[in-house]
């Protein structure tokens, strides 16, 4: 198996950091995976060694404001003026990795959390390169509570007039997973951004959720999902709800029992590794 890494400007003028797992065999099919909030690809170094190990190649990008990629100022992590600004460069990176394979190699997208409503929207934008989609604990609406109903009500104009401030709550670490290791990694790793989430960021992520809600039935490829029923951040009715009104007829939900939000990381990380796996190749 083969690890490299590159850099690609997006066409607002950023480097975004790329890395890249190819196995040492024939490439059954590519896989480009999109990362959730607050993440970078770093995290799933053991993740992306599994699929490449059975023929999935993976290319995978920290998402601009994340992990490796720009902007690199303090005030600029994590900050997300639009939500089109994710899907358009999951789109460039998808065209990138094209490129580097013959005509007619199997693709799929998707990702974890945020980057699984990422690429959700990139089928809304244009199905026809792709032969499926994964969804890993897909964020395409939060469980509300009373504070982030009251902040939603009024954020076009915290947006306006706070953009990079960091009051809206954020998901507690012992939410995503019930293994102190698993969370003292996340804590530690200086490439994680933690803590509150910025006003225009959530904004940004609030108009990707009202966007799936509306356009979610146009969807009609294959669909792969899986969920832990003790996520308290990513609604697993609303996948539900997705996988049921969608046009595809080609829809798997893999549900983790106990499972919590980070299922890559946890003790349930090689079944929902291969269950993804076997999925791609019935679908080549």
């Amino acid at each position: 198996m083969g690890r490299s890494t590159s850099r690609l400007r997006n066409k607002r003028g950023q480097e975004l950091h790329l890395e890249a797992f190819t196995p040492e065999g024939p490439v059954q099919a590519v896989l480009v995976f999109h990362h959730g909030y607050g993440e970078h690809v770093g995290r799933y170094q053991e993740v992306f060694q599994q699929f490449s190990g059975a023929g999935v190649a993976i290319h995978a990008y920290d998402a601009h404001g994340h992990g490796r990629s720009e902007p690199q100022d303090p005030r600029d992590r994590c900050l997300i003026w639009s939500f089109d600004h994710l899907v358009d460069d999951l789109g460039q990176v998808g065209r990138h990795v094209r490129d580097q394979y013959p005509p007619g190699t199997p693709m799929f997208v998707g990702g974890q959390s945020m980057g699984a409503l990422t690429s959700l929207h990139l089928m809304l934008r244009d199905e026809s390169p792709w032969q499926g989609v994964v969804l890993g604990t897909a964020t395409i609406d939060v469980e509300w509570n009373w504070v982030l109903r009251v902040q939603a009500s009024v954020g076009n104009l915290l947006a306006r007039l706070i953009p990079r401030a960091q009051i809206v709550p954020a998901v507690r670490g012992e939410d995503m997973s019930p293994d102190p290791a698993v969370i003292e990694t996340m804590v530690q790793d200086p490439f994680n951004f933690l803590g509150p989430v910025r006003v225009r960021t959530a904004l940004s992520l609030l108009n990707g959720f009202r966007g799936m809600q509306r356009d979610q039935g146009r969807i009609s490829l294959p669909i792969y999902a899986h969920h832990g029923t003790k996520d308290k951040l990513a609604s697993l009715p609303a996948v539900k709800r997705l996988l049921e009104c969608c046009e595809s007829t080609d829809v798997t939900l893999k549900e983790f029992p106990d499972g919590y939000h980070e299922i890559f990381m946890n003790k349930q990380q090689k079944e929902a590794i291969d269950c993804i796996t076997e999925w791609i190749l019935d679908h080549c």
